[in-house]
């Protein structure tokens, strides 16, 4: 850390304890015990060696919580702001009574085109891909035709050349 870090008077050690006490994040935690030890005089060096953090990271969670609090210390959940989608399960069951009948090969991509054009939705490949497996489908793939290939490579590799 290039620089000194000052933890600005914001909370009270007591209000730390008592965020570390009923928080359900525990990442926050970490952090607010982090805050805490170097309140309490601990060397900037010392709380990343406790912590098991880069002092540089320290030094983020120091300016995180000088600028917004003890909120400012909870960890993001990540993930898309909308969450995922719920998809009907209507979809999926009238695709497996689809493959069921038989009379075609059924890639995703093949699922996909059936699924938007009969429901006007676009659908993620791995989405369709695990929902129909959860219908309890198996996927194939295509295999490599030994038949197919170079004779001599074959019996050179079967010689071990």
């Amino acid at each position: 850390m290039a620089k000194n870090s000052c933890l600005s008077p914001r909370d009270s050690v007591a209000r730390l304890e008592r965020a570390v006490s009923t928080s359900d994040d525990e990442k926050q935690k970490t952090r607010l015990r982090a805050i805490l030890a170097f309140k309490a005089g601990v060397k900037q060096k010392e709380v990343a060696k406790q912590f098991v953090i880069h002092r540089e990271t320290l030094a983020r969670w120091v300016t995180a919580y000088n600028e917004g609090g003890i909120e400012a210390l909870k960890m993001s959940r990540g993930g898309r702001p909308e969450g995922n989608p719920k998809w009907d399960k209507k979809i999926f069951e009238a695709l497996a009574k689809k493959i069921k009948k038989g009379g075609q090969y059924w890639s995703v991509p093949l699922m996909r085109e059936w699924i938007q054009k009969r429901y006007r939705v676009e659908i993620p490949e791995n989405t369709v891909w695990y929902r129909v497996r959860d219908l309890g489908f198996s996927h194939k793939s295509a295999r490599p035709h030994p038949y197919l290939g170079d004779r001599k490579r074959q019996d050179a590799f079967k010689k071990g050349a």
